[in-house]
């Protein structure tokens, strides 16, 4: 590729394809050195960074859209995509155009020199570009692993945020969740402000230590802050002497406190957010892929999960609801997850298991999930093994009543694919919001 002309955005997500997307070399050394080239002025925005194993995704969309109805402007930074590059940066709400991607990578190629960029170290900076071209008030930052070595840490958190900790990238981050919590927490900088959500009390003890090694205040879920749900859906938030009642959300409930407490801290920093402006967010914001319905008779639903974590989540939401009939699923992970793990905890939540190989180096084979399940106890003949998530797809729904529920899961890969399949089957069937 001609280095001093930027292609069209195939081209340059081609050219990056070569690098290896699936590439990771922790460290924040390559970042700053170009961030240092580009000379990038994001003014007085206010950075929120959100670390941690489940709910970045969902508690960065909930952020962004609570500041935007307050009227503020907002870039968003989240991965990975379902279907297009352009989902993980957006600018006030729209997707980073092919036109604008093409003018970061071009930016970002020109200012690495000879110096290697990993796949997500060269797609943050091109984020980090078409942001300060933006100047917004407020950056909503998702890390991509970790949080100490991410890419995304190359820029000081004025409020850090960690969603969720469990146990995930075992052999990256550490084995046990103390560990995990320490690389997490890489994101509280001194100067900043922290929020945690609910963890237990190993985690909670590290980010109480880090506080106060970098003389940041922590408000910690349960001792600073606190949420009860109410009978009829609502939430009861409760921060010092204010309390407040909301509605239910669409994103998981379990995000919301802590995504309130960042937005009482934003307040006292002299912004103003409405109440009304939350209550618009909580009752628009939903992402693809979490929980989300797609159809009716049979009820397909998809979700990303795909550590114990997000199972034993996914699990106790799916004893809430029984359906009239079978509960079928369509599963594939990739081989550098807990498969064990996962399998363990949803082995009693279905009838049937659809199994599917996904594609690439990190692509989990059908045989391995076959293998574990029938470990566990699971009889063969509940176990059906497929190339790819659209052949398990087609075989789940033909073998489905319309009183049966199909639950696709395990992997973002998987869902993707799964989707792109049932948008091409079910036609005005599939529900375009998600629901």
């Amino acid at each position: 590729m001609n280095k001093n002309m930027p292609g069209e955005l195939g081209e340059w997500l081609s050219y990056l394809d070569q690098i290896n997307p699936n590439r990771i070399e922790l460290g924040l050394g390559r970042v700053l050195a170009v961030l240092k080239q580009l000379d990038l002025d994001f003014g007085k925005a206010v950075i929120i960074e959100v670390a941690g194993t489940n709910g970045k995704g969902s508690s960065c969309a909930l952020l962004d859209a609570t500041l935007r109805a307050a009227g503020y402007s907002s870039c968003l930074y989240t991965s990975p995509h379902l279907h297009r590059f352009n989902e993980r940066i957006v600018i006030n709400g729209q997707q980073a155009s092919d036109d604008q991607l093409c003018e970061a990578f071009a930016a970002v190629e020109a200012a690495r020199g000879e110096l290697f960029l990993t796949y997500f170290e060269f797609t943050t900076l091109a984020a980090f570009y078409l942001f300060a071209k933006n100047s917004p008030d407020f950056l909503v930052l998702e890390i991509g692993l970790g949080g100490r070595l991410d890419a995304v840490n190359a820029l000081n958190a004025d409020i850090a945020l960690i969603t969720s900790i469990g146990l995930d990238h075992v052999r990256i981050l550490g084995s046990t969740l103390e560990q995990i919590a320490f690389e997490k927490g890489g994101i509280i900088k001194p100067g900043a402000l922290a929020v945690v959500a609910s963890c237990s009390a190993g985690p909670a003890a590290v980010f109480t230590r880090l506080c106060q090694e970098r003389g940041v205040r922590l408000y910690l879920q349960g001792r600073d802050f606190s949420a009860q749900k109410q009978e009829d859906g609502a939430l009861h938030f409760s921060f010092g002497l204010t309390d407040t009642r909301l509605p239910p959300s669409r994103v998981p409930e379990v995000c919301v406190p802590a995504v309130i407490c960042v937005l009482r801290l934003i307040e006292q920093k002299g912004f103003v957010i409405p109440d009304l402006a939350l209550c618009a967010a909580l009752l628009a914001t939903a992402l693809p892929g979490r929980g989300q319905l797609v159809a009716r008779s049979p009820d397909i639903y998809l979700d990303v999960g795909h550590n114990p974590q997000a199972a034993q989540l996914l699990a106790e939401r799916l004893a809430k609801r029984r359906p009239e009939g079978r509960r079928l699923v369509v599963i594939g992970m990739l081989r550098d997850k807990d498969v064990e793990g996962v399998l363990s905890l949803l082995i009693n939540c279905f009838d049937d298991f659809y199994l599917c190989s996904l594609p690439g180096e990190r692509g989990e084979r059908a045989q391995r999930l076959q293998q574990a399940l029938i470990a566990r106890g699971r009889q063969l003949e509940m176990l059906h093994c497929y190339a790819d998530p659209a052949q398990a797809c087609a075989a789940a729904l033909a073998g489905a009543e319309p009183s049966d529920e199909i639950v696709v899961c395990g992997s973002f890969v998987t869902v993707a694919a799964a989707d792109d399949y049932l948008r091409s089957q079910l036609g005005q069937r599939y529900l375009a919001d998600p629901v």
